[in-house]
């Protein structure tokens, strides 16, 4: 019979065994914490700065396939729509706030808000004369946290190189083939 109640006290868990897997588990949460929303951070950046990408992407292979000149027009508060120029007609939008909430846009040289592409894919300008510079796309985190990483998108109008659309590590050393172009 004393078998019997000692199994029976050996069953479960105590009250203090559980309060002690709590704080315990509670301190362990608490220290990730930190590391997990600068994680989310970057991660937003990475979000916005593929979203761009592919917005320029899409106008690209757009102009490409319709023979026209199709525009990305950018809104770094929102977010992107590509158009026919043609007509003005929506053929794709894409809005940054639904992934990448706490991402800023910056945008060099300062005031370009629209990327036009021909019929071969060439980058133009406003009056579609071939451009011969380069286009950035900075993006970063407001969210406040230290260590999340900034990105850049660049489209490299170089002649020489044709163009160019690619994101890069600004911090990274331009032989990095993860750093942007110098």
């Amino acid at each position: 019979m004393a078998t019997a109640v000692a199994r029976a006290r050996q069953t479960g868990m105590s009250l203090i065994e559980m309060m002690v897997a709590i704080a315990i588990f509670t301190i362990l949460a608490l220290m990730a914490l930190p590391m997990y929303s600068t994680w989310i951070a970057s991660q937003q950046v990475r979000t916005a700065t593929e979203l761009v990408l592919d917005g320029l992407r899409i106008a690209q292979g757009e102009a490409i396939k319709r023979n026209q000149q199709v525009r990305l027009v950018i809104d770094p508060a929102e977010g992107w729509t590509v158009e026919l120029v043609a007509d003005d007609s929506v053929l794709r939008q894409a809005i940054f706030r639904e992934g990448s909430p706490k991402v800023e846009l910056t945008v060099t040289p300062v005031g370009t808000t629209t990327v036009m592409f021909d019929g071969l894919g060439r980058v133009l300008d406003k009056d579609a004369a071939a451009l011969d510079e380069r286009i950035t796309i900075d993006v970063d985190s407001t969210s406040g946290f230290t260590g999340v990483r900034k990105l850049r998108v660049v489209i490299d109008t170089a002649a020489a190189t044709g163009v160019g659309i690619r994101s890069c590590d600004p911090k990274l050393d331009a032989t990095d083939p993860r750093g942007c172009p110098a």
